[in-house]
C-alpha cells in the first residue's frame, strides 16, 4: 500500500501560509500561494508525462491542457501532493478567520 501523506507538502504549505499571515495578517493569502505553488508543480509534472507518452517527445505537440488530462496524474499526485495540503491549510486558514 502506497503512502498517500506527503508531509513535505504539508509542511511547505504550512510555512507558506505563515509567512503570508505574517506579512499581511490573512491566512488565506499564505494557503492560496501553497495550494497555486503545488497545483503549478503537479500540472507541470502531468505535462512532462504527457509529451514523454507523445510519439515526437516534443513539447510543441502537446495541446494546450495537456497538464490537465487525467490520463497523467496519479492517485498519490492529486492526493498527497495536492488535496491534503491544500485541506489542510484551508482549514487552519478558516479557523484563523473565525478566531
Amino acid at each position: 500500500m502506497k503512502n498517500y501523506l506527503n508531509i513535505s507538502h504539508i509542511l511547505i504549505c504550512l510555512a507558506l501560509q505563515g509567512v503570508g499571515y505574517a506579512l499581511t495578517k490573512d491566512p488565506f493569502i499564505g494557503a492560496i500561494a501553497g495550494i497555486f505553488f503545488f497545483a503549478g508543480r503537479e500540472i507541470s509534472q502531468a505535462e512532462y508525462k504527457n509529451i514523454e507518452a507523445s510519439e515526437s517527445k516534443l513539447r510543441k505537440d502537446m495541446s494546450v491542457f495537456g497538464g490537465f488530462n487525467p490520463k497523467y496524474w496519479t492517485l498519490k499526485a492529486m492526493l498527497a501532493d495536492l488535496t491534503i495540503p491544500s485541506l489542510i491549510v484551508i482549514t487552519i486558514a478558516i479557523i484563523l478567520q473565525i478566531l
